[in-house]
């Protein structure tokens, strides 16, 4: 590296380091400066850049359940539409995508980005989708066939005939929405395509597409056919808008995303992957992985299931779990994704680096979505009082929505502590522990779900909401006890993050609190309780802020320290490096 190449390194990042580690830095394309891969400074860099693209994201996904509920409204008809329309979804980012493209084809992807081999890249990024697209042509099918049974064994017990009149009109919307899941097979390939080049704002912003597309085709359905609510007098045309329509907004999605991974010179296009011996050893190795990310689709298909026994609680738990799924996915996924490819890296050196860059990672996870699990205990009433409209905003929605989320929130922190943790142990290519905690996680989340059934009213919503929370508290602390104790010693621990964070939170909860309950004393109607949510969240983020900078929390100055730098010249040089 030249002198003038190490400046200008130096300049762009302090994490940037010279070229004598070689297990700390990854090798970069056209004699760049390499990037250390195990700085917490480092780590939070690339996770604000998926992070704050992945909340735009999520942010048009809140407001497309919202648009549903209030223009489908707290009904059955609703809950069949929501149910379909997130089946693909469950089929192929459950039971695919979320192991097999994101956590194994990511670090098998990375020694090719490394070595500068673009046709290896292609060829392994392309057998992945070959094999995916024909798995799919055997899932599909037996998706349609199923879900008219689940949705009867669903409805045993209640009384009236609207089992028989869900099942006749899923089966209509199904067939029209379950292409998706093909699409989708293109979004997991071109997505992991770009991580490994830690090219990661286009992949997470691209999902803001298909939640637009769905707005708009929700918007048309109330504008064309307002009023047919109840199951069975809903004309052609709006099963047709609905179902074609929804399908189009997920192919506008998988275009963009397929461009994205077109830009990094990798074309995806299907290949035999079964006869490329690199993919079928990787394959043979992600059984486990397959069965773990399925065993978490039942859970969250369950959840789904069990809340349709009351009018319009498949959606009310819709959207609470994408609040539920905002502070994981603009923290600890992105934590994830940002730390797949540097642990894949540091697996084969230094034990105690592997080990300290994971703590910081986690540590990094925990820092963001252990104050939202309190913020959204405190502040479930404003939410709910907020985002419900339209029909959806019945005493009946706006208590399954509140109930939901406050049952939903400290879930959150199981559910970032599993994922990142998921990370270590796939970039050491251990399969096996991850399936085992998903394994009891879904015990656990399937017996409190029986507890559920036997509910009614807005309480089922509630208990749902419990069990699933519970179980995925119980099943990330069972994986990082079991990943860590075969890890070497780290020069720091999560422990005193936990305390650290734990204690700004508790001092959070007590101002927000006061705060909205001022703020909805004074100012009647929507107003206030839309007020008391700006001021409460805004209250919050002060008060945790400032308790951190007074105990000196590092994990704020990962942060800040990532904020700065996204707004250095050169970052796009940074995010280009692998």
């Amino acid at each position: 590296m030249s002198g003038q190449d190490l400046h200008r390194a130096r300049r762009l990042s302090p994490e940037v380091a010279i070229a004598d580690c070689p297990s700390r830095l990854a090798p970069t394309p056209q004699g760049l400066p390499a990037v250390d891969l195990t700085s917490g400074g480092g780590t939070a860099r690339d996770s604000v850049t998926a992070g704050a693209w992945t909340m735009v994201s999520r942010a048009t996904g809140v407001a497309r359940v919202v648009v549903i509920g209030a223009v489908l409204g707290p009904t059955f008809f609703g809950n069949t539409y929501q149910l379909t329309n997130s089946l693909p979804n469950l089929i192929y980012f459950g039971f695919l995508a979320g192991s097999l493209f994101s956590s194994l084809l990511v670090p098998a992807l990375v020694r090719h980005i490394d070595g500068r081999d673009t046709a290896a890249t292609g060829r392994v990024s392309g057998g992945f989708l070959g094999v995916a697209l024909t798995a799919l042509l055997v899932v599909a099918p037996l998706a349609v066939l199923l879900l008219p049974f689940a949705l009867r064994l669903a409805a045993i017990g209640q009384p009236g005939t609207y089992g028989a009149d869900q099942v006749s009109l899923a089966r209509w919307l199904i067939v029209m929405v379950i292409p998706q899941v093909f699409l989708y097979a293109v979004v997991g390939t071109s997505t992991a395509v770009m991580n490994a080049h830690r090219r990661f704002a286009l992949a997470a912003a691209a999902p803001a597409m298909e939640n637009l597309g769905i707005i708009a085709v929700i918007g048309l359905v109330a504008w064309r056919y307002s009023g047919h609510t109840a199951l069975g007098s809903q004309p052609t045309g709006e099963l047709l808008l609905l179902g074609l329509g929804s399908t189009a907004a997920v192919a506008l999605h998988a275009s963009v995303q397929w461009w994205g991974a077109r830009r990094t010179g990798v074309v995806v296009r299907p290949r035999a992957g079964w006869k490329d011996p690199e993919v079928v050893t990787i394959l043979r190795r992600s059984v486990r992985s397959l069965m773990q990310a399925g065993l978490l689709a039942l859970q969250v298909l369950t959840l789904l299931l069990v809340a349709n026994r009351v009018a319009g609680g498949t959606i009310a738990l819709q959207i609470s779990l994408n609040f539920y799924y905002l502070p994981i996915a603009v923290a600890a996924t992105p934590v994830a994704l940002a730390l797949l490819p540097r642990l894949s890296r540091l697996h084969h050196g230094d034990g105690e680096e592997f080990a300290a860059t994971f703590a910081r990672g986690l540590r990094l996870a925990l820092f963001v979505t252990i104050p939202a699990a309190g913020g959204y205990v405190a502040l479930a009433g404003p939410v709910a009082h907020s985002v419900a409209a339209g029909q959806m905003n019945s005493p009946a929605g706006l208590a399954m929505i509140s109930g939901g989320l406050a049952a939903l929130a400290c879930g959150g922190i199981g559910q970032a502590v599993f994922l990142v943790t998921m990370q270590a142990a796939y970039a050491r290519g251990d399969t096996r522990t991850p399936l085992l905690s998903m394994v009891l996680q879904t015990v656990v989340c399937l017996g409190l779900c029986a507890v559920a059934v036997a509910a009614s009213g807005t309480r089922v919503v509630v208990l749902v909401g419990l069990a699933y929370a519970a179980a995925s508290l119980f099943g990330g602390t069972h994986l990082y006890v079991r990943v860590r104790r075969t890890m070497s010693t780290p020069d720091e621990h999560v422990w005193p993050t936990l305390l650290r964070v734990g204690t700004g939170t508790l001092v959070m909860v007590g101002p927000v609190l006061l705060s909205t309950a001022a703020l909805t004393a004074t100012v009647p109607g929507r107003l206030g309780w839309t007020l008391a949510l700006a001021v409460g969240s805004i209250t919050g983020l002060v008060v945790f802020g400032l308790s951190q900078w007074l105990m000196r929390a590092p994990e704020l100055g990962w942060l800040l320290g990532g904020f700065r730098a996204k707004r250095l010249p050169g970052i796009a040089l940074a995010e280009r490096l692998p």
